[in-house]
């Protein structure tokens, strides 16, 4: 259930977690649990503010009373991505997290192609991770949590075989290449705060991003992952 309590100041909040056996062993993804549980938390606040009629960024700095740092994100990701709202065909959607003292939000820009496949033209993401020690490397974990968390919002996965995976490395997983990556802005944010982490940051937020894009440019929710449209 790791990244399931919001960063969002809700007074009354319960997480409960049901094990279920799923027959086939597990291991460590990228992201962790945080790729689901944000994927959840920030699709669903979006249904929330498009109920409330209010635009989805303000919505969410309205929610984090006074969480100055992942509100500079979301408003610093809005400003370089040209948030026009996530207003109705526009294509745009956004998210944010906070993971291991860290901070993040990602703006998406993306679309249902010809085959009903979501296609994502665009991330920006705006990072405050504290003190940088070695900034290139942050961009480079940010850069490369992006196009994982792309890659299994899209749908990178294995099959199993007599109860064992069949991809055996990354190189199995069909991850994007530069051919199908969109472009990539990351901004990293100046901050004197203690450093937090950058290694699995960039991908929970990617995936409610594009969903939440998916929305805007369709009308259309899409509440599971993969993201792929059932009719």
């Amino acid at each position: 259930v790791g990244g399931a309590l919001p960063a969002y100041a809700i007074p009354a909040v319960a997480v409960v977690h049901h094990a279920a056996e799923i027959g086939v062993p597990t291991g460590a993804l990228r992201g962790g649990a945080h790729g689901y549980t944000a994927f959840f938390t920030e699709t669903f606040v979006d249904e929330l503010a498009r109920i409330a009629a209010t635009e989805p960024m303000s919505y969410r700095i309205g929610m984090l009373g006074g969480g100055a740092r992942l509100a500079r994100c979301l408003s610093t990701a809005a400003s370089l991505g040209g948030w026009n709202g996530g207003v109705p065909g526009s294509g745009q959607g956004i998210a944010a997290h906070a993971f291991r003292g860290s901070f993040i939000a990602v703006l998406a820009e993306a679309h249902l192609g010809a085959d009903r496949r979501p296609v994502v033209e665009r991330l920006v993401a705006a990072v405050d991770c504290g003190v940088q020690i070695n900034p290139d490397l942050v961009r480079q974990q940010i850069e490369g949590g992006l196009i994982f968390g792309l890659a299994t919002a899209l749908g990178a996965a294995t099959g199993f075989t007599r109860n064992l995976a069949d991809a055996r490395g990354f190189g199995d997983l069909h991850l994007p290449r530069l051919a199908d990556t969109p472009d990539i802005t990351v901004e990293l944010i100046r901050s004197d705060e203690a450093p937090g982490g950058v290694g699995e940051l960039g991908v929970p937020a990617v995936a409610p991003a594009i969903a939440n894009a998916i929305f805007s440019a369709t009308g259309f929710r899409l509440r599971d992952l993969p993201l792929r449209p059932s009719t």
